[in-house]
Formats: C-alpha cells, sequence, structure tokens
C-alpha cells in the first residue's frame, strides 16, 4: 500500500476513524474520572557493615552492597508481608499487599528504598514505615551471629519517618488521556485501513472494469436534492449534466445504430436502476429523440409511481390482447412514453419468454428512436438474461460501496452466457469526492420507496388485477 492509497482509504473512511475517536477519547475520560485515586509514601533503609577499625573499609562496603540486593527481594517475603498485615491490622491478603509494595536500592548508595501504595496518603505512610521496620528487624534476625559476643556482619536502620504526600500519583489524569485520545486514533487508522483490506465492495472506476473488463460510462455522486425530486428537471443541474455524460456515451457505444432498445439492470437489488433507467429516458427525450421507457420488472415494478403514471395497464395488458400497444403507452410531461407492467403476473419470467413478448418489443423497436427497458436485477433471477437477446445491449449498475466485485462479475458472466452485449457500467452513489465524472445523482434504487413533492406520488405497491379491462392514455406522437 503506497501514501496515496493509505491517505484514500483516511479520505473515504474518515467517518469510521473519527466515531473511533470519539467513543475511545469518552471512554478514557468516563474511566479516567471513576479510578480511585491512588497515594505513595517512601521510606528509606541503610544497610552497612559495622568495621571497628579492623576490616577493610571497601571490602565492607562491596559486602553490604551485595547483601542489600538480597533484602531487596525479601522486601515482598509472605513472613514480612503477613508482619505488615498484622501489625497495621489491614484487611487484605499477602498477595495483594506485595502489589503495592516495591523495594529498590538506591544507585550507588546502601539505601534501600521502600515505596508503598494505598487509598489515601495516611495509610501509605503508614504501611511504608511498616514494611521499613520490618526489614530492620529481618535484617537484625538474619545477620545475628551464634557467637554473643560478636558484632553482626550487617547492621540495617530507618532513616527518617516514612514521607507524607497528599497528591495522589494516579491517576495521571491529562497524561491518561493523552494516551487514550492517541490509542484511540491508532485503533481508528488500523481499523479503517482493515476494513478497507477486507471491503470486496466496488469504490473506484478500476475496481468496476477490473471485475466487469468493461469501460465505466459514468459515476454518479451524491445530490441530496434527489430525494425531493428525483428527475432530472434541470437541464443545468448536476442531475442533468450526469445524465448528459451517459446518454453521449451509450451514443458512442453503438454507432451504427438508427434505433437503439437498452436494458437497464443490476447484480443485486437496492442498486439504483429504476432511478437511471427513468432519468436516462428523460435525458434522451430532451435531446430530441423519442424515447419509449418500457417497466419490464414485474415483481416490483416502481418506474408508475416515480413518474406519477399508471401502472394498471402495461405489457401484459397488450400481451393478452386487452389493449394495442399504442394505447397501453401513456406520456410523460418530459416527453418521455411509458409502458407500465400491467398486472403483475404470477409467472414473470415464462411471459417474457414468449414469442408475444419478442414481437412487442420488436413492435416496439419501430415506433421509437430509443428504447429502455427498466429490468430486474440478474442474479437474484432470470428475467433480465431472457430480455438479453433480444436488446441491442445493457447498461449495468453497480452501486458504490455495497456491489461486490464478485457479484459484479457473476452478473456480467449471466449477460455473456445468454449472449448479450454489455454496453458499460455506472458506479452508482460514489461520495462527490470519489466521482471523476464531476456531476451527480444519488440512486435509491430497487425496491425503495419514492416521494416526489412536486408530483405528490407516494409509491404503494399496489397490485391492480382488476384493470385488466382499462387502458392507459394513449401516446401523443
Amino acid at each position: 500500500m503506497d501514501l496515496r492509497q493509505f491517505l484514500s482509504i483516511l479520505r473515504g473512511r474518515w467517518k469510521f476513524i473519527i466515531s473511533t475517536l470519539v467513543i475511545g477519547t469518552i471512554a478514557t475520560v468516563g474511566l479516567v474520572l471513576n479510578l480511585s485515586p491512588v497515594y505513595s509514601s517512601s521510606a528509606r533503609v541503610f544497610v552497612s557493615t559495622p568495621t571497628n577499625g579492623q576490616a577493610d573499609p571497601y571490602a565492607a562496603t562491596v559486602f553490604a552492597a551485595q547483601r542489600i540486593a538480597s533484602y531487596a527481594d525479601l522486601a515482598t517475603d509472605p513472613t514480612v508481608l503477613q508482619k505488615v498485615i498484622d501489625r497495621l491490622g489491614l484487611k487484605m491478603t499477602r498477595e495483594e499487599l506485595a502489589g503495592e509494595i516495591s523495594a529498590d536500592v538506591v544507585p550507588q548508595t546502601l539505601i534501600l528504598q521502600i515505596t508503598a501504595k494505598a487509598e489515601t496518603p495516611q495509610l501509605a505512610q503508614q504501611i511504608a514505615a511498616a514494611e521499613s521496620e520490618e526489614i530492620v528487624d529481618l535484617v537484625k534476625e538474619i545477620e545475628k551471629p551464634a557467637d554473643t559476643n560478636l558484632s553482626a556482619a550487617i547492621v540495617a536502620r530507618v532513616t527518617g519517618k516514612a514521607s507524607f504526600n497528599a497528591s495522589p500519583v494516579a491517576p495521571n489524569v491529562m497524561l491518561d488521556i493523552i494516551v487514550g485520545i492517541l490509542l484511540s486514533t491508532f485503533i481508528g487508522v488500523a481499523g479503517a485501513v482493515l476494513r478497507d483490506l477486507l471491503d470486496t465492495t466496488v469504490k473506484t472506476r478500476q475496481d468496476v472494469e477490473h471485475a466487469t473488463g468493461n469501460a465505466v460510462m459514468a459515476t454518479l455522486p451524491f445530490d441530496p436534492s434527489v430525494r425531493k425530486d428525483p428527475l432530472s428537471r434541470d437541464d443545468s443541474g448536476s442531475l442533468s449534466e450526469a445524465f448528459k455524460v451517459l446518454r453521449t456515451n451509450l451514443q458512442f457505444a453503438n454507432l451504427d445504430a438508427s434505433r437503439q432498445m437498452i436494458v437497464v439492470s443490476s447484480a443485486l437489488p437496492d442498486e439504483g436502476k429504476t432511478l437511471v433507467a427513468t432519468n436516462l429516458a428523460v435525458s434522451m427525450a430532451k435531446s430530441g429523440r423519442s424515447v419509449l421507457l418500457i417497466d419490464a420488472d414485474m415483481r416490483n415494478p416502481n418506474v408508475a409511481d416515480l413518474l406519477g403514471l399508471e401502472n394498471s395497464v402495461g405489457v401484459i395488458t397488450a400481451l393478452i390482447g386487452r389493449s394495442t400497444l399504442e394505447h397501453a403507452i401513456q406520456e410523460h410531461s418530459s416527453g418521455v412514453h411509458f409502458l407500465g407492467t400491467g398486472p403483475r403476473p404470477p409467472n414473470p419470467a415464462e411471459v417474457l419468454d414468449t414469442q408475444a413478448m419478442r414481437d412487442l418489443l420488436a413492435h416496439a423497436r419501430a415506433l421509437y428512436d430509443v428504447v429502455i427497458i427498466d429490468a430486474p436485477p440478474l442474479l437474484p433471477v432470470a428475467d433480465t438474461a431472457i430480455l438479453m437477446t433480444e436488446v441491442d445491449g445493457a447498461l449495468l449498475l453497480a452501486r458504490y460501496g455495497s456491489t461486490g466485485r464478485e457479484q459484479l462479475r457473476l452478473a456480467v458472466s449471466r449477460v455473456e452466457a445468454v449472449g448479450g452485449r454489455l454496453f458499460g457500467t455506472v458506479l452508482n452513489r460514489t461520495p462527490r469526492r470519489a466521482s471523476t465524472d464531476g456531476y451527480g445523482y444519488y440512486g435509491y434504487g430497487y425496491g425503495v420507496p419514492y416521494e416526489i413533492d412536486k408530483g405528490k406520488v407516494k409509491v404503494k405497491f399496489k397490485e391492480s388485477e382488476s384493470a385488466l379491462s382499462g387502458t392507459g392514455r394513449r401516446a401523443k406522437r
């Protein structure tokens, strides 16, 4: 991973890093503020060798230095600790007291420093004093010569009183908070890098192109205005500009065709195919071409609700002879002509794989410059694969941070398995910083309800089985 990739990960997952930092900081502050204060006290024991003018002072000092290290280890001897507990009446075990006492030799001296910690400064001072006195008694007992007429080789005595410090030595609030912040930042960054390494979803053009083997025809970044108005009504807006790019690229993808029939699909639901198909149709209609938008997603039709038109008549109505194709087509104010699904059939795949459906698509191709078909996702059902044999090519949607690379590969395999042609892919719902086109729109996708303020239309996902005998508004051409 190079520096550019690392910085890209930080930009892409900054919310995760900030969240981890905030949570870690709050947890650290809460933990530090709830810790009980710890106080410390120190006492010193001086160890020496009486020479009485007979022994070599240097040799006596070396001998004492060797012995003092042993007494530092004996400071936490269970026998010594038990005597301290009994002397002070402490309600703790020897193991617990051992964790609160330390004994260290002051460098270049014969001084043994005893340090004790406790919940109060008074108790810390008492433990330090009792421990130092017990060390002196231990030295006296061990170094007591067998001949009472001889002096002990090593003597020890307490030098001064145990210290008293009213300020706690722990916790160090400021230091602990700084350490907590640094640790939270590290965890956030490391977690972001790990999540990115384990993330198999597509996030860049390169991801999509590597997975599909096809060019990305457009990237469609976030545009918050789409939630209120999903259709590209403003010619100068980011939504319209994005689809002008896609419209132009599609024209170059099939230069020899005077008429185009395009199926718009995705690998999985909720990747934005319905809005892409609808807005692409609107954009092509604005360019002066006659456009028919067909909703072929009979399992979950959404286009009619998006346009504010009826879905009670459409493909099924025309196929069963209750209406002609021309009478089933409705015209939208944008100039797009629309053919809904009609009543939901019990077997959509079988309906699509009929000669009647092939004839209907051929008839539609003869009437319009461009026919755009909003089809179901490729992986869950076979509907789109059936349609691929009747269209010029497909436009495949991939959703930023949601569609997996392997899912895209499988979707492309479905298209290739039936001999279909893939015009290209669209990377949808990308953050603006991740977009390389500079134009944007936010696809809410398959199976998500829309609410259009201007048209006051709400998705209700109703079936209209009783509308078999009805007809739509006839298209004006």
